[in-house]
């Protein structure tokens, strides 16, 4: 067969490759299977649902590799227990279904690009869907605490007493530096509902003596004084250029005089066609932030000289776009 047509048929048929994903974790098939193989049988007693139609959902899964089947009997791979169960502690379970919902504004992405706009902006639904909430702070850091060991040792020759996580959510990057750093004590930012969750997740990690959080929208609100870094990790693709200059503006007056500011997330390359990840990741900001979008390295040093840093400098940078930038205040 060409192999031309090959590559372009996967992607016009690669949606459909994550759905029994996000079946099997909207149905809570892994959970059911954390003890022992069932029967699709047992499974749709369990489920009270038909057999026929789950069986194909758990054979499709177990040709994607997600389940494993032995005489009839459907069990967990070593990757379902991992990522696709509630209690493991690597559990994947709430990124999975901010992914699962993220994916419906994507089905509209052609009319995101002809309005210039979110087709539907998710940060509404922060302060209006609960579950939504969960799913997306829990997810976030479920996502994120992968990266946490190295975003501390980045961060090495940085002196580091008082640290700022503006938009910390569930306090990911400051659990990961003070686990790393004794000396350190970090203020979480973020809003009401989150910060509930921030104080849940800090606690289970018993760093409660030494992470706080504190109510604070940060897209206007101030951001503390005598900082001696400050954190803005994923979030200024969220908002457009005023609100990003704003932010960056709130961060020099919180930090000390020769306080670093870091910035934290997936950047373009200079023409804006590569990384991969990180074209599809400026797609994404367009179809779910009013005014998101993915910045180049360059165009984001530039943003933060504008308003008084000195020069950036990249501390970290990964194949995928994944950077962490850092600043001065003179």
């Amino acid at each position: 067969m060409d192999l031309s047509f090959m590559t372009f048929s996967r992607l016009a048929f690669g949606h459909w490759e994550g759905q029994p994903l996000y079946a099997l974790v909207e149905l809570g098939i892994p959970d059911l299977l954390v003890d022992k193989p069932q029967t699709c049988a047992a499974l749709a007693v369990a489920l009270a649902c038909h057999p026929e139609p789950l069986e194909r959902l758990l054979d499709c899964s177990v040709a994607s590799k997600l389940l494993d089947c032995v005489d009839g009997a459907y069990a967990n791979t070593v990757c379902s227990d991992r990522f696709m169960t509630k209690d493991n502690p690597e559990s994947l379970v709430h990124w999975i279904r901010i992914m699962d919902r993220w994916k419906r504004p994507w089905l509209d992405l052609a009319s995101a690009v002809k309005a210039g706009k979110a087709v539907d902006n998710q940060a509404k639904w922060l302060g209006e869907d609960p579950a939504f909430m969960q799913d997306f702070i829990l997810g976030m850091h479920e996502f994120a605490s992968r990266s946490g060991t190295a975003f501390a040792a980045a961060l090495d020759d940085v002196p580091i007493v008082n640290f700022v996580d503006v938009g910390g959510g569930a306090g990911t990057y400051s659990i990961a530096l003070c686990r790393e750093r004794p000396e350190v004590t970090s203020v979480v930012l973020d809003l009401a509902p989150v910060i509930e969750i921030t104080r849940q997740t800090v606690a289970r990690h018993e760093l409660q003596d030494r992470i706080s959080g504190r109510v604070a929208d940060y897209r206007t609100d101030t951001f503390g004084t005598d900082a001696d870094a400050l954190l803005f990790s994923n979030v200024l693709h969220q908002e457009n250029s005023d609100v990003c200059h704003s932010m960056l503006r709130r961060a020099l007056a919180a930090l000390r005089p020769g306080g670093t500011l870091l910035v934290q997330g997936y950047f373009l390359a200079e023409d804006r066609r590569s990384p991969q990840f990180a074209t599809l990741h400026n797609l994404s900001a367009l179809a779910l932030w009013d005014g998101g979008r993915s910045w180049t390295i360059d165009d984001m040093k530039s943003l933060i000289s504008d308003e008084g840093f000195g020069k950036p400098a990249v501390l970290k940078e990964e194949n995928s776009g994944f950077c962490l930038l850092a600043a001065r205040k003179p």
